[in-house]
């Protein structure tokens, strides 16, 4: 998988697909919007980006469903400043996968791909939900 994206269908490019790896990754999100919030999706990531967003997604892997972490302890485990791992979040091209919506701001929600309100944000505070996180 090289991302997944909220976006209606016309936005997305047409490409020559792997039939049986859909049906796999639509197996898994279905899983895991249906009965276990708390699965690990079990198909290979192939995702593009710098070095530092390879380190913070794989960090984001690790935080287990209901449960959160703040930008700000974040960088501090990485050794970076919030807004960087703030901006690797917003670059995530696999969220739910990825789950940078399970990182939040000390004050509040966040951002969710890129958005401080409106849509965005409400699917993000309905996936904590989902998962069992109401802070």
């Amino acid at each position: 998988m090289t991302g997944l994206s909220w976006r209606p269908q016309a936005d997305c490019r047409e490409r020559a697909v792997d039939t049986a790896s859909v049906h796999r990754i639509l197996q898994g999100l279905r899983y895991y919007f249906e009965t276990d919030p708390a699965c690990r999706f079990d198909f290979p990531l192939r995702l593009t980006g710098t070095p530092f967003q390879h380190r913070v997604w794989g960090t984001l892997l690790g935080i287990p469903a209901g449960q959160v972490r703040t930008y700000g302890a974040l960088a501090a485990q990485l050794r970076t400043s919030p807004r960087a791992v703030a901006a690797a979040c917003r670059a995530n091209p696999c969220p739910v996968v990825v789950p940078c919506h399970r990182v939040v701001a000390a004050t509040g929600p966040g951002g969710y791909c890129g958005a401080t309100r409106g849509p965005h944000l409400k699917i993000k505070k309905w996936l904590l939900a989902h998962e069992g996180w109401h802070g």
